[in-house]
């Protein structure tokens, strides 16, 4: 069956017209890279350009977007920028700390949906390139009860591009406590849309995609990835759950879950719900370090979600984007085969990849490649690719600890990743 699979694999690679334009570097430019330190000049940056950066940030932090941030650059597998700015916590429950914790380059952050490609789809790829999924591949092949309700037909492609017709939220907390009820609870939701006719974002098509990689490889999916991603590339600031010992060096979030309480709470902002929040008797009413922001990871899944809970460093994403740029190599350790990868992260429906974001101005600035690619979080993430530079930009805030505006929403760190991104193409000889 494997060898199976793996023929079939190839094969689609190969002619499947909607699978696989390639659109990373080919194989005879790739290199085996780890990454390393060096000066902008090495690579054919200019530094004084670059340094324009640090005038980027600070003016964030002074105007109240976030109370801090980490910068990470590298080149060629060099990293020529990494910088930590403002405070790792500044604000307890709205209260400005006498003594705010500084921000530094190894602080820990809550990643948000940035779990979705430094996690979830890493594991996806994983098993796709060891030809233990297909990526058309009908879900309700490996998790029977999730073909109810009109579900039967959707494939792992269809959860990847978010066109599976699944709901983008829903609070599952306020009827599952773990995930085994979480897994239940989207199995008996109906089809929101026809599955392909359109594209919404969806947290849930990547909680199944969690479930799918946990229902295919037999391990829980925190167990999965360490074991398959992250240990293999010492990534060991890389983790759900993070033990309490680390607090000090995880960046503080939000102000408990005003954000969520309001989406169900008011039925003009965000996903319009019928619940009522008052359902919920455990809203967190302190500041969030070292767990989860998300609700639907934290409250039901048990802080160990495929749409959110992982929380990473910069220098541990380098690493693993430095892999992705070498075409699923570092060093000697092989993580999957760069066809995969190729397919990935070339355009599929609507324009976008499989659980990569693609031609994302917004944040990825004006001079990115065509073959980049990225994906951002909500607690103030931003991750770029860039193969056909050799290029990584990686920016991290901890912007929810300013906390909410009137409004209950939170500022905008995609201004400052489109800034920053468009200082480091500017900065390139």
């Amino acid at each position: 069956m494997k060898k199976l699979k793996l023929f079939l694999l190839m094969f689609v690679l190969t002619i499947g017209s909607s699978i696989i334009p390639m659109n990373v570097a080919s194989a005879n430019e790739r290199t085996d890279a780890k990454l390393s330190n060096g000066e902008p000049n090495e690579v054919g940056i200019d530094p004084a350009k670059l340094q324009e950066i640090d005038a980027a940030v600070i003016e964030a932090i002074e105007s109240g977007v976030t109370p801090g941030a980490v910068v990470l650059v590298s080149k060629d597998g060099k990293i020529v920028k990494e910088e930590a700015y403002g405070f790792a916590q500044k604000y307890d429950m709205g209260e400005l700390l006498k003594n705010p914790r500084k921000m530094k380059k190894k602080t820990i952050f809550d990643l948000a949906s940035v779990t979705k490609v430094m996690g979830t789809t890493q594991g996806i790829m994983k098993l796709i390139s060891d030809g233990k999924l297909l990526i058309n591949d009908k879900v309700s092949d490996y998790i029977p009860q999730f073909a109810l309700n009109g579900k039967e037909n959707i494939t792992v492609a269809d959860l990847l591009t978010h066109t599976s017709g699944l709901t983008p939220w829903k609070p599952t907390y306020l009827y599952a406590d773990n995930s085994e009820e979480v897994l239940d609870y989207i199995n008996q939701l109906p089809l929101e849309y026809p599955t392909g006719t359109d594209r919404r974002y969806s947290d849930f098509s990547f909680m199944m995609l969690g479930f799918l990689i946990e229902e295919v490889s037999g391990q829980k999916l925190d167990e999965f990835l360490e074991e398959n991603i992250y240990s293999p590339l010492n990534m060991h600031d890389t983790m759900f759950n993070p033990a309490d010992y680390l607090n000090q060096r995880i960046a503080a979030t939000s102000w408990g879950n005003p954000y969520e309480y309001k989406m169900i709470d008011d039925p003009n902002f965000g996903y319009y719900v019928e619940e009522s929040a008052d359902m919920f008797k455990n809203w967190r009413d302190y500041t969030l370090v070292g767990e989860v922001n998300d609700g639907n990871s934290f409250y039901a899944n048990e802080g160990v979600a495929g749409h959110a809970g992982l929380f990473s460093t910069a220098r541990d994403l380098a690493t693993l984007g430095q892999t992705m740029l070498n075409g699923g190599f570092y060093g000697k350790t092989k993580l999957y085969d760069e066809e995969v990868l190729d397919a990935f992260t070339s355009p599929k429906r609507f324009g976008q990849g499989y659980g990569w974001e693609l031609n994302k101005s917004w944040y990825m600035g004006d001079l990115y490649s065509a073959e980049t690619f990225g994906h951002t979080g909500f607690t103030g993430t931003q991750v770029i690719f860039d193969p056909e530079e050799n290029l990584q930009i990686i920016l991290l805030t901890n912007k929810q600890n300013n906390g909410p505006l009137t409004s209950g929403s939170y500022r905008s760190t995609g201004a400052l990743s489109k800034k920053v991104a468009n200082i480091v193409y500017e900065s390139l000889n």
